[in-house]
């Protein structure tokens, strides 16, 4: 594992051996940050056997995907402190390559930033996703449902108050139950802990949407479609400049957390050919170039409704997707450094991914802790869901230090939980 290399002036990039090598590299590199969640490590194992060198940024000492062995790590300023700081770290950085390298931005936040910023950033680096005017209209929410609205896209019926008047108007009008997700989902998240939030009655509705208009934070209301984690499907592509579809995977979440709003810990790879029409779709009418994660919720009657959807990498579908024939990350390179990168879909199907440690905690233990009892799985209903695994968010058996460092890492997060509950009443 080489050693990880520290920015500590944004202005300043030291002289080292293996930065020296890849700022030289007449290969295009990657330049993948942060790479301290299952996000970058998905990143870099989509890529790591094509020759390609690999420039890991995190600014988390402890962050797995600066002890892999198959990059060159480097900790530098993160945008917590300062915009101006991150910018100019990244900037500086970018301007050391003989050849412009791709930049795959992995965390909302900053990937906006970019974007926001793209005359600087299209300088030094290949950005392989459309500009902001188009990714905008997609992550503020309530703009995207409204327009896909007027074209008959499928998506719950929603409603979209300004005000407390708007939102008096509309009792005795929404389905019950029905959920309030935010338009821009970092802020509500880092609030209130959840992407979203589901309620049975308009009165405790009307509490929480008066809450969000005094802080200013715009939501829509959507109509809940029933169903576990079971019913969630994700279409994953990498689509070009037209919206057209290069690259594909269809696959479906097994166990997420929270089970009702939350992130995936066991999905596996299915063969759907309406998924994939109606997620060919979308990208079409927005006319999105870039890798996208979009989200499905089945209804009753089969029919898939529009979740939302990522103008980024995930972290399980990119991988399974790899595994199963179609590379988004590798197609996403192609296309930025100007090859021709030819149509490929999924052709194995049932292959599975996990979040392993987290997901045997919460099968076990958390689900039952944090109040889901029937999200509960045990020991040997666990096992038995881990048919077809073939690939882990963090642990690979030939790059295993980002596995182990993540294993420490959320043991001592699982045992602070567990004194916490232990402490109350």
């Amino acid at each position: 594992m080489p050693a990880t290399i520290l920015i500590d002036y944004p202005d300043r990039i030291p002289d080292h051996p293996a930065l020296d090598a890849i700022f030289a590299s007449k290969v295009p590199p990657v330049v993948i940050y942060p790479v301290s969640h299952a996000v970058g490590l998905s990143v870099i194992r989509t890529l790591e056997d094509h020759d390609i060198p690999l420039l890991a940024l995190d600014h988390k000492p402890k962050s797995a995907g600066l002890r892999s062995n198959r990059v060159t790590p480097v900790l530098m300023p993160s945008l917590g402190q300062g915009v101006a700081g991150f910018c100019e770290g990244m900037l500086a950085l970018g301007r050391k390559f003989a050849v412009k390298p791709v930049l795959f931005v992995v965390d909302d936040e900053e990937l906006f930033l970019t974007l926001k910023r793209k005359d600087e950033f299209a300088a030094v680096y290949r950005l392989p996703l459309s500009d902001w005017d188009v990714v905008e209209p997609i992550v503020d929410k309530g703009q995207m449902y409204r327009n896909l609205a007027k074209k008959a896209y499928p998506i719950p019926t929603s409603f979209f108050p300004q005000n407390e008047a708007e939102l008096d108007q509309l009792r005795g009008q929404l389905p019950m139950p029905c959920i309030i997700k935010p338009t821009y989902s970092t802020e509500f998240r880092q609030r209130f802990g959840v992407k979203a939030k589901c309620f049975d009655d308009f009165d405790a509705l009307r509490v929480f949407a008066l809450e969000l208009f005094a802080i200013k934070l715009d939501f829509v209301i959507q109509d809940f479609i029933p169903g576990g984690a079971d019913q969630l499907y994700t279409y994953a592509a990498f689509s070009d400049d037209e919206g057209n579809v290069l690259a594909s995977f269809t696959g479906r979440k097994l166990h997420q957390f929270p089970p009702d709003f939350g992130t995936c810990r066991l999905g596996e790879s299915i063969e759907s050919p309406a998924l994939e029409a109606v997620g060919a779709e979308l990208l079409k009418i927005l006319r999105y170039r870039g890798i996208s994660l979009t989200e499905f919720k089945a209804d009753p009657n089969g029919n898939f409704k529009l979740i939302e959807l990522n103008p980024r990498p995930g972290d399980w579908p990119e991988r399974l997707a790899q595994l199963c024939g179609s590379n988004l990350v590798l197609a996403a390179y192609r296309h930025a450094i100007g090859e021709v990168v030819e149509p490929s879909r999924i052709t194995r199907f049932g292959v599975r991914w996990a979040n392993l440690l987290e997901d045997f905690y919460y099968c076990v233990r958390g689900y039952r802790l944090f109040a889901y009892p029937e999200a509960h799985r045990g020991v040997w209903g666990w096992f038995a869901d881990l048919k077809g695994l073939e690939s882990c968010a963090f642990f690979s058996w030939d790059d295993p230090l980002p596995g182990l460092v993540r294993t420490w890492g959320m043991i001592r997060e699982f045992a602070k939980r567990e004194r916490q509950f232990r402490s109350k009443p």
